[in-house]
């Protein structure tokens, strides 16, 4: 097997967590470690600040390029667009704007009824 000018025999081009070899399945590399997709997926892939999931689709790496789902991204919290809702009448935060209030977000109108 070949990879950008690095070469392994077939049995030894396996995932650095879970030592699967490869074969023909997708992988990621990662500085000079390589990776099945499951294995990225569960080290590295971004979770939703709310239900602490990863992406719906598995983040994977082929020759083809790199696919997976968006996040809604705030700061060092990401949520999925399903758990992007106000915490207080759980309506979708999706376009709005919102407050964060320790670890929730919530809409303008829950913000100011909290302050009244």
């Amino acid at each position: 097997m070949e990879y950008k000018t690095r070469q392994w025999h077939e049995k030894c081009f396996c995932c650095c967590v879970c030592k699967v070899p490869i074969g023909t399945q997708s992988f990621i590399p990662r500085e000079q470690e390589i990776y099945c997709a499951k294995c990225y997926e569960e080290k590295f892939a971004t979770r939703c600040i709310k239900c602490n999931k990863v992406r719906e689709t598995v983040l994977s790496f082929t020759f083809l390029g790199i696919g997976g789902t968006k996040f809604i991204s705030f700061e060092d919290r990401h949520w999925h667009n399903d758990c992007f809702f106000c915490a207080s009448c759980r309506q979708s935060l999706v376009g709005r704007g919102f407050i964060t209030d320790q670890e929730d977000i919530i809409c303008p109108e829950c913000a100011k009824q909290k302050l009244s």
